[in-house]
């Protein structure tokens, strides 16, 4: 058996037949989503394209996680599998996991894998080797029930009932939120989750937590807008001795820092810490301390940084893996729309050069079908606003740019300078490291500024 295969779902509210990508290897290291969705509920569950109603599709399913010598089998029952029958459909996974494993790596634990007898007991005993204990697992069960409980309140006796649990809400509860809004868009009931991203959005403007996240955020934003414009008052001319002064000026603000490393990552590269290490043996005796441990946290930040972009890159792998293969591309795109960013289209862009290079005609012409999807797909979704600043990042200089904004910007008014500050932020979360493009942003919401008075 495979670790994905495709089969044919039948709709059991509509009985449209459609076609999904089945799942029966998960294995963080290679796809973290899969991960993610089997702690979500979501795993193998398709909506029906047709309906929306959710279906799930049961399979024998092979969990493993090297980094913890763990691997847990799962066969459910309502297959209705002889014990034969269910030996072989593990051996066949347990197999295509260890010949996928590099020579001399082959250890004990995979001679013998623990079991599953439901879904929840597999999702416990991930949860279980990550440091989740029961006691945490009940505690989350706590918070859902609580979501469920805001969920069927009507909506004049919200304000009450977030005062009565105000204590409760905090970061763990909102995240839990989160994971449930996604959930439904997953099993394709986006109006039921946007009534529950609508309450949270309510708990987030009626809470002390809220309050006190709305106030934090408000202050990270400033921030970033101000490393950025320091950055870009640098200009391209920028020394890693400018970069220098700036870290050793933002020395324990980790706000700054953090924004700094952030916004220019490419500058702190192995150069930079060599040309620091060269300052620090300069320096008196009595400074050095200091600038050690700045170095080592600067070092500590641009490994977060990196961390996070390579995961970011293998779930854009992943999700094009799924939309490369799938027969109707376009409603994976419309499912996944909101994942599909910078390093989403880095990345298609980046294989649709290298399959040029081979001389792939097939590889290549199949993966500019799907950017020519995909941005038709952003395009039908994207506000008048963001197409607008979409443009205007794509002049091909900063005086046409400013042109437009005198020209159009008067008939966006106001809510244009909101959607410029909403891509600034997205940016800058992203962690792409692109200042050009920052620059850019800052010199023509200026612009606006000056034209909208």
């Amino acid at each position: 058996m495979p670790a994905t295969f495709q089969t044919t779902v039948q709709c059991v509210q509509c009985r449209q037949p459609f076609r999904g990508v089945v799942q029966t290897v998960i294995d963080p290291s290679q796809n973290p989503q899969a991960k993610i969705s089997l702690l979500g509920g979501t795993l193998n569950q398709f909506p029906c394209p047709n309906c929306g109603t959710p279906n799930g599709v049961l399979t024998p399913i092979l969990y493993h996680d090297g980094s913890k010598e763990l691997m847990i089998t799962y066969v459910p029952m309502e297959l209705g599998l002889t014990r034969d029958a269910q030996e072989k459909a593990i051996g066949d996974l347990i197999r295509e996991v260890t010949t996928q494993l590099p020579k001399n790596s082959f250890k004990a634990y995979l001679l013998q894998p623990r079991s599953a007898l439901t879904m929840q007991g597999l999702i416990e005993q991930v949860l279980q080797a990550d440091g989740v204990t029961p006691e945490m697992m009940e505690a989350q069960r706590e918070r859902v029930r609580l979501v469920e409980m805001f969920i069927q309140t009507p909506p004049e006796l919200l304000p009450g009932l977030i005062q009565q649990h105000d204590a409760r809400i905090d970061a763990q509860f909102m995240q839990t939120m989160t994971l449930i809004i996604q959930q439904l868009l997953q099993e394709g009931r986006q109006p039921l989750a946007e009534q529950v991203a609508a309450i949270q959005n309510y708990i987030l403007e009626n809470s002390t937590f809220g309050e006190q996240v709305i106030s934090q955020a408000q202050q990270q934003e400033a921030v970033v807008a101000e490393v950025a414009e320091t950055l870009s008052n640098l200009g391209e001319t920028a020394q890693r001795s400018d970069f220098m002064k700036l870290a050793i000026e933002y020395a324990g603000d980790e706000q700054r820092l953090q924004a700094l490393i952030g916004l220019a990552r490419p500058a702190f590269d192995a150069t930079f810490f060599q040309e620091l290490n060269a300052v620090i043996g300069k320096v008196p005796a009595s400074s050095r301390a200091a600038l050690e441990a700045l170095r080592d946290h600067l070092s500590e930040l641009t490994a977060m940084v990196d961390q996070q972009a390579q995961m970011a890159l293998q779930e854009a792998a992943t999700l094009l893996r799924v939309i490369a293969s799938s027969p109707n591309p376009d409603e994976i795109i419309r499912e996944n729309l909101g994942d599909i960013d910078y390093t989403f289209l880095q990345l298609l862009t980046a294989n649709i050069q290298e399959a040029t290079r081979r001389g792939d005609v097939n590889g290549s012409s199949k993966l500019k079908d799907i950017y020519n999807r995909i941005i038709a797909a952003l395009q039908a979704n994207m506000p008048p606003e963001l197409q607008f600043i979409n443009e205007l990042l794509n002049a091909p200089t900063a005086d046409e740019a400013r042109q437009m904004v005198i020209q159009h910007a008067p008939s966006f008014g106001p809510s244009l300078l909101e959607a410029m500050d909403a891509v600034e932020q997205q940016l800058t979360g992203s962690g792409n490291g692109n200042p050009a493009l920052l620059e850019r942003l800052a010199q023509v919401r200026q612009e606006a500024v000056n034209v909208l008075g």
